[in-house]
C-alpha cells in the first residue's frame, strides 16, 4: 500500500517530468529570448516574427511545447518565422500589454515594423496550429 507521501511524491515526480519534456521540446525550436534581436534577424532574413506569450504557471502553455512544438512538420513550418518566447508576467509583461494578450499561450506574429499581422489564441493541436501558420506566413 502506498501511502499519501508516497503519493505526493509519484505527482510531484510527475509534474517535473512533464516540465523537463516541455522544456526539452521547447529546446528544439531555435527561440530568441529578445523581441529587439528577434526583429533584427527577421529584418535580415524577410521574415515574420513568431512571439509566443507564455507563463510559467500555464499547464496549456506546457501542453503546446510537448505536443504541437514536437511536431516534426510544425518544426519545419517555423523555419519561416523568428520565433521568440516571451514570459507574459516577466519580462514580455510591456509587450503582452501592449498587444493585449489576454490568455495563454497566444501566439502573435508581428511584421519587421512591429504590426500585427496575425494572433493564435489558445492552444492548437499541431495540425490546426500548422493551418493557421501557414495562412498567416502567406498573408505576412
Amino acid at each position: 500500500m502506498v501511502g499519501i507521501a508516497g503519493l505526493a511524491f509519484f505527482a510531484q515526480r510527475q509534474a517535473h517530468d512533464a516540465d523537463m519534456a516541455a522544456g526539452a521540446a521547447a529546446s528544439a525550436v531555435g527561440w530568441e529570448r529578445d523581441l529587439d534581436a528577434a526583429f533584427r534577424r527577421a529584418s535580415t532574413e524577410k521574415k515574420l516574427v513568431m512571439v509566443d506569450f507564455y507563463t510559467d504557471w500555464c499547464g496549456w502553455c506546457k501542453r503546446f511545447d510537448q505536443t504541437t512544438l514536437t511536431d516534426g512538420a510544425v518544426l519545419k513550418a517555423m523555419s519561416h518565422v523568428v520565433p521568440v518566447r516571451l514570459n507574459a508576467e516577466r519580462e514580455g509583461a510591456r509587450e503582452a500589454s501592449r498587444l493585449r494578450v489576454d490568455g495563454y499561450p497566444t501566439i502573435v506574429f508581428l511584421s519587421v515594423s512591429g504590426e500585427e499581422v496575425g494572433r493564435i489564441p489558445g492552444y492548437l493541436e499541431a495540425g490546426p496550429f500548422l493551418e493557421q501558420l501557414n495562412t498567416i506566413c502567406k498573408r505576412g
